[in-house]
Order: structure tokens, then sequence, then C-alpha cells
């Protein structure tokens, strides 16, 4: 493959001299460690004009320094932006339907990769917006209402991108909620439930996903607007959660520069009050000039880590809707499909027995995508569930009609779709949502048309009068946000929910409805069985963390949903049996270890997604806890009459709470429920335990192997770096010898020693090995195994000192160290 590599320039000594009355920045600390002494360096030779329009949209890149622009596009689910010819994938709220993280993890390399192709550095995206309330107008990109699933799928995809030259920024931090007044929405909320529950999901990608920039959202947060407030950034983010890399705002998200650059607001995208104010603001002291320069730092410091400035192998524009990734869309729409009823076994389809089925709605013969929005994708080609049934069936037998609009008050299809449904074995009914119903403020002035979480028009009315002509009915949803069905459900026999399933959907939909696959989504959201069974709709978020959203609300407030969340029907059945604990009594953050059975008791294949809950007893503070919270999951593949035995851990994070006294993450003592089952409505096993109050001790763990060169060629000396984490139950003291060992093919080639940091409790740290002996490991072409372990031997008592090693995979040449449980995924599409 071909390599572009960014050339950096040398200075004449007069050129410096001018440079050094211009610059804010001191001469390089020769303490730093490799990566820092390398920002110093080129932040000296810049000007503080020239570290400005490094925070500038349309000025950061710098021709004689050798530092490229960032170059990018929307991306949650393709390239977006209405670029055309891309593949478009299932939405966000999809892949959390799918419950899949190795899924996940390709189609965030996918995506990236198409982007690397077109020769472009950054991914907007993935949303990490939680679903409050389905009627949202973006609910398709957000990760569904619950915050574990969501941090667990955003984890994949974040680290599904970085193993590419393509990184992605996050968005939108934080507490995004509604479209409408997006600019100006004042949300209330208190600490806890804006860190522990709002925050969870952004924590993870963050530290075990390795993000690299952070988009705050455009609404206000307890008065502040997100890109100029100080706690969420600097205080949540950067101190507590331990990010340095870059954050940005959304398209002109912010007003007031000094505020923002004081919050440590980076990047500056869609209005140039950055450029045009801060020189005037830093020259008249308003603004100090260490700001600039942090701020430039941060943004450099993602430019190397990213590959910008050394340069990244080449990927073939063939890769670009490729037959790879069209396999993919595929996938990722077929995954995420939900049976949620199968009454009298109707679905699958007997295809050899089918004479006619009649396709109706106003979904079946075209095949949205996404709502409305910045995401919005053009694929070369889609696949609609007419073209695919026409395909599999025969034309000669599947009728269609549209029958009614997706939204008005039209009844003229009516008589021929029921003439229609006389005649015919089966009626496959194709609703719900499209771009027209729901989408980004900026292009539909709101959220969900209509204000109602029924499915919108006369689409209820035209599904209740085919079933009173023929009950052999199927209603297939198709949508962004969730739509309840309660007006129809007591009518239809068969129910699949399709989360806007990327252009291959009407292909997935039809393998799911003629058995050609076994459905194995699980709900990723509540279906509310009526709108009044919805948080109202205002800006009060306070307590949420307890109140909750989705499941959590129906809990506190005793509401049975329509269908629960995790729910999803399959072609088989599966039990649930032998649930253990390691231990019933542990000391304070010691991790239990939970083990059931699960045995598929049906006569086919299937996939099931095994959920665990933890609810609470007593506890050793006076803190209010939700009825129940996920805190682990897992998909596994079982022929029939399988059983196999699966373990969840449960580790301290699993039992942080946020604790506003000490403005901290805290394990609390006391009763523990466990429960597993297939859905949060339906735990059939339960296990309880006990922890002890015992002494507070740090846990740390090694996360994201990095190098510097990210691409090393043959040769190059390379440099390792690692996120260093703490899970444990107290802060690490400065003055503990932080210590981690660098490795290749198990010979040690780096070290990192620092006495000089605290790493607080659920906090994170960059860590920068030193070459071995001073001297750093030289690149050559293979495939070499990297290992970063904490070596405390005794220095620090950790709460668990088996999670501290963790390996990744560099393959040289044009390789990427990349985590070795994604690396057998990791040669799939770049070649």
């Amino acid at each position: 493959m071909k390599r572009t590599v960014s050339i950096f320039l040398g200075f004449s000594v007069i050129g410096l001299s001018l440079i050094f009355f211009l610059r804010c920045s001191s001469i390089p600390d020769e303490t730093e460690n490799a990566l820092e002494k390398r920002l110093d360096t080129i932040i000296y030779e810049m000007s503080l004009q020239e570290q400005i329009e490094q925070l500038y949209y349309n000025t950061d890149g710098n021709d004689r320094l050798g530092i490229p622009q960032f170059t990018g596009s929307d991306g949650p689910h393709g390239i977006g932006n209405r670029a055309r010819g891309f593949s478009s994938f299932a939405v966000t709220i999809a892949r959390a339907a799918s419950w899949d993280t190795d899924l996940t993890f390709r189609v965030g390399r996918a995506i990236s990769l198409e982007q690397a192709a077109r020769k472009r550095h950054r991914v907007a995206g993935p949303a990490l917006d939680l679903l409050h309330d389905p009627r949202n107008g973006r609910a398709s990109e957000t990760i569904g209402e619950d915050p574990f699933l969501g941090g667990r799928i955003s984890e994949a995809f974040v680290l599904g991108q970085n193993s590419t030259a393509v990184f992605g920024s996050i968005k939108h931090y934080n507490l995004n909620t509604y479209e409408a007044g997006r600019r100006n929405n004042n949300y209330i909320i208190d600490r806890r439930s804006l860190i522990e529950f709002w925050g969870h999901h952004w924590k993870r990608a963050v530290q075990d996903g390795g993000g690299m920039s952070v988009m705050c959202a455009y609404n206000l947060v307890n008065g502040e607007r997100s890109a100029e407030n100080y706690h969420m950034i600097k205080t949540v983010l950067r101190d507590h959660w331990g990010f340095n890399f870059y954050t940005m705002c959304d398209w002109g998200g912010f007003s007031d520069t000094q505020r923002a650059i004081n919050s440590e607001l980076d990047f500056c995208e869609g209005n140039d009050l950055y450029f045009n104010e801060l020189p005037g603001l830093v020259a008249t002291g308003i603004v100090d000039s260490s700001l600039v320069e942090n701020a430039t730092r941060n943004v450099l410091r993602t430019k190397v880590l990213a590959g910008m400035l050394d340069g990244h192998p080449e990927v073939p524009m063939s890769v670009i809707d490729s037959r790879e990734h069209r396999e993919l869309v595929y996938e990722s729409g077929l995954k995420s499909l939900i049976l949620l009823k199968n009454e009298d076994a109707i679905l699958p389809l007997d295809q050899s027995r089918i004479k006619t089925v009649g396709l109706v709605g106003p979904n079946a013969a075209v095949l949205p995508l996404d709502g409305n929005s910045s995401s919005a994708v053009i694929p070369s080609y889609t696949i609609t569930v007419k073209q695919a049934l026409d395909s599999l069936l025969g034309e000669n037998r599947v009728r269609y009609l549209k029958g009614c609009n997706i939204n008005d008050s039209d009844k003229s299809g009516f008589s021929a779709a029921i003439d229609l449904a006389k005649e015919v074995d089966y009626i496959v009914f194709v609703g719900g949502l499209d771009s027209t119903q729901e989408g980004e403020e900026h292009f539909t002035g709101g959220d969900r048309v209509g204000g109602s979480t029924r499915l919108p028009g006369v689409q209820n009315e035209l599904i209740n009068a085919l079933a009173d002509i023929n009950p052999n009915i199927v209603l297939v949803v198709i949508s962004g946000g969730t739509c309840s069905v309660n007006p129809v459900i007591d009518n239809i026999k068969g129910l699949v929910y399709a989360f806007y399933p990327g252009q291959e959907g009407g292909r997935a939909i039809a393998d799911v409805l003629l058995g050609n696959y076994n459905p194995s989504g699980k709900m990723p959201v509540t279906m509310p069985g009526h709108d009044e069974d919805l948080p109202a709709n205002d800006m009060d978020f306070s307590n949420v963390v307890y109140k909750g959203v989705g499941y959590r609300w129906n809990d506190s407030q005793q509401i049975e949903p329509e269908y629960a969340f995790g729910y999803g029907l399959s072609y088989t059945t599966f039990d649930y049996s032998n649930i253990s604990l390691s231990s019933n009594v542990a000391a304070l953050g010691e991790e239990i270890t939970v083990k059931f059975d699960v045995t598929n008791t049906g006569d086919r294949a299937g996939e099931e997604v095994s959920q665990l809950y933890l609810s609470t007893g007593r506890l050793g503070l006076d803190i209010q806890m939700p009825v129940k919270q996920l805190k682990g999951f897992t998909k596994v593949e079982l022929q029939p009459g399988e059983t196999k035995t699966i373990e969840i851990v449960l580790t301290p994070e699993e039992l942080y709470v946020y604790d506003e006294t000490s403005s901290s993450y805290r394990a609390v003592p006391g009763e523990y429920i466990v429960r597993i089952g297939g859905s949060s409505d339906n735990l059939p096993l339960e296990a309880s335990f006990l922890y002890e109050d015992s002494v507070l001790k740090p846990d740390l763990l090694v996360k994201n192997i990095r190098t510097m060169p990210v691409f090393p060629r043959e040769g190059d000396e390379v440099i390792f770096m690692a996120s260093l984490l703490n899970r444990g139950t107290i802060a690490t003291d400065i003055g503990d010898m932080h210590d981690v060992r660098f490795y290749v093919n198990g010979q040690e080639v780096a070290v990192y020693r620092s006495k000089t940091q605290s790493i607080p409790v659920g906090g994170m740290e960059l860590v920068v090995g030193e070459g071995k002996s001073g001297v750093n490991w030289t690149a050559s072409d293979g495939l070499f195994t990297v290992t970063a372990k904490v070596d405390n031997a005794n220095r620090i008592k950790e709460t668990n000192e088996t999670n501290n090693t963790t390996e990744a995979v560099l393959s040289l040449p044009d390789g990427k160290v990349v985590p070795i449980e994604w690396e057998k995924y990791a040669g799939t599409f770049a070649d």
C-alpha cells in the first residue's frame, strides 16, 4: 500500500529568533515524556497566531510546520452529510438492538475505512445520546435508554474506528435530549444523575474505547452552555475521567469565547469566534496565553496519535460500498431485528405452503434509512421489503398495494387493500416512520411530527380493517424512535420491529419473515403502551438516576410497558438455570463472578442475549437507588438442546454510585441482588451477596495500547503508551509508584514510572513508556504481540491483581496496534 507522510519543516536561526518574541510557550521541559516533548517542540516553534489557528476548523492546517488540517464528515451509520455512494449501515439505535459488540466493532471499523479511502481524518460520530423520550427527533442516532448497554456498544464502535487511521468525534456531550429548541434548552440535573447515569457511557467510550475527540452539545446544563460548561468539560471529562484529547463545539455551538476557552473547549467549528477574538483577549490579559497553548496541545496530541503527522497506509477506494461492506450492512440490519409477537407461531411464514402474500403499507416498497438529519447517507442502492419478497417468493406470489401514506388522512387505498386481504393467505403490513416524521431540528423544526408515539396517520385504522378480514396479519414497523402499537396489538399475530436497518434492510426483514434467519435482537428501549406513560416533557432531570427513563422510570412509577427493555422473541426457546456466585460475602471491591446455564430448549439454532440486573437491599450509604439496573449481558449462539455456562463478572465499576458529598465515585457496602434472564421483565434466576465494609484500595488496569508513530515502518523508533485506569475503591496517592511495563513478543522494551500523580476512583491517565536503558524499540516487518502490564511488586495494594495486563497485536508494515480480542477483525476490510 502507498503511504502519505507529512514532512516536518526545519527553521533557520533567524526564524526561530523572530518566533521567540511571539510565542507564549516555554522551552521544552526535559522531564516530560517523549510525546509531550514532541508537542513542546512543535508549540515552541509556533507564534501565538499559529496556535490560535490550530483551534479553528478553517485554519488548523499549517503548511510551514507540516501539520495537516482536520477533514471529515458526519458518520454515525455511514458517511453522512448526504454524501453519495457510501455504505448505509443500520442506525445507532439498531446496533444497540443487536446487543452485539463484535458486530458493532466491525461496523465502526468499516465506516472509518470508507472515510479513510476518501482521505479524510475524522468521522462525526458515534452519537452517545440517551433516548429519554421515543419521540426525540434524532432517536435513530441514540444508544437507546440504558447507559450500560449504550456504553458497551459505544466502546466497541470507537475501538473499531481506532483500528483505522480515522478517529471519531463522539457527540453530543451532554444531556442532548430534545431537538425542538435544542440551541437554548436548559436542562436541570443533579451532579449524581449527570455523572453516574448520563455520564456512564461517556466515561466508557473515552476510557475503554479510547475516544479521541468529544463534541459538545448545543443545549445548556444547569444554566451553562455545554460548550462553555467548566464543570462538565474541565472538572468531569478532563480532571476526573482523564480525557486529554481535543474537545470541540457542535456547529456554531457557543457564544462566549472567554467562557469556552476557560472551560477547556479546544476547537471552534461553525463560527469564527476563537479566530477573531482570542488574539485581542490574550493581548489585553483577559485570557491567559497558557489556555491557548493548552488547547493547541490537546489538538496536536490528537493529530499525532491519530497518525496525521507521521503518515498512514493509503486505503483503496475499492473499500467503499464493497461486497464485504454490503454483507456487513446486511448483517447489521439482520441482527438488530426484534421479534416482539408471534401468536400461533405465524412466523416464520412457511414458504412451501404460501400461495400468496399480501404486502401492504407505506414502507413496503420504499426503505427509509434514517430520520432527516446531517447523518443521512445516500447509498448506491437500497433493497425494499417488496424487492426482497419478490426475489425470495417470486413476484407471482407477492401482491402489493400501498394502502395508505405515512401520515395523512387519505383512505382512498383502503378498499383495494381490504379486497386484497380477502384473497391472500397472509398480510404483511410494513409501516412506521420516515424522514418526514422525525429528524434533526435544523431540518424539521422540531421532534416527531404529531407529538405521539403511535403510528401516524391512518396506519392503525388500516391495520385493524385488514385484520378484520384476514386474521393472519404480521406487522413490520420501521422507525428510529419507537412507535407504540397499542391500538393494533390485539388484532395482529406477528410483530417485527426494525430500527432503520440499513440499505439491505428489506432483504434482512424478508429473511426473518421467511425463517432464513432466526431473529436475535432485543429492545434497546421500552415501548410505552400510551403516551401518558412517558415522563413529563420538560427540562427537569433532577434525580433521574433513580427515577430513571425507560424501564427505570416504569419501575419507579409501577407502569407496565407494551414491551419491556431487553425483550425479544426467537424461533426457538431458552431456559435459564443453575445460578451461582463466586462469593456470597466479599470485601468491598472484590470481584463477584456470576455463573448460570442457558439451554436452547427448541428445535433450531438461535442466539440469546442473557441479561444481568442488579438491585439493592440495605446499603451502608443513605442514598436512593433504582429498582434495578442492567449491569451485564452476553450474546451467545446455541444449537438445539445445547447448554452453555455463562460467566459475568461484577467489578467495583458496576457498583459505583456518585457521591456528591465527596465528589467521587464510591462502591457502597451492603446487600445486592443479582437477577438473570432474557429481558428486564423476565428474570427467573436470583442470587444475593453482601459487600462488607473494608479497607479501600485502588485497582489499576491498562487499556488502549498506542504507539508513536501510529503506523510504524521498518527502522522507526517506536514509543509505547497506554491508558492507566483506576477502577478500585480509592484514589492512588501522589508518592505511590505507578509502574507500567511494555513488552514486544515477551521482551521488555519500555517502562513508565511515576510518583507525581494521583488517579481518582474511576479516573484515567495516559502513560508513555521510555525505552529500556534509554533505547526505544526499533520496528521491523512482522506480526508482534504487544503487552502492557501494571507492575506493582507490592508497592500499591489493589482490590484485584489479576487484571493488570492487556495485550494487543501490531502488524507491520501498514499495521496499527489493535487490542488482541478484536485483532481477528482488524484485517477484514483493509485489503
